[in-house]
């Protein structure tokens, strides 16, 4: 995963309402819309527009069924976001914070 999609899917996950959206859908294999309304404490306007930017982020892909939107993970972006981060971490040195400048 390259700097750019890195950026773009941590920027899609930084945001609680998206985490919970994140966890639901990881719960099952599809979620209708409609559930994830449900499953929300928030407006249907405001959990679509998280949804849009989790599905622009490529986070999580969608079709439809009839008249409904069905969704659902996009799990191998997922585990390139945690290879990555998983990659930037074991490369990383080891902060001392009792050495230099106090924050």
């Amino acid at each position: 995963m390259n700097e750019e999609q890195l950026a773009t899917t941590a920027k899609a996950l930084a945001h609680p309402a998206r985490v919970r959206i994140v966890r639901l859908l990881a719960a099952q294999n599809e979620c209708r819309g409609h559930d994830v309304f449900a499953g929300l404490p928030l407006a249907q306007s405001t959990i679509s527009q998280h949804l849009r930017v989790l599905k622009d982020a490529g986070v999580i892909l969608s079709h439809a069924i009839g008249t409904s939107m069905v969704y659902c993970l996009n799990k191998p972006v997922l585990e390139e976001f945690v290879n990555a981060l998983g990659e930037i971490a074991s490369d990383a040195a080891t902060c001392d914070p009792g050495q230099g400048e106090s924050r």
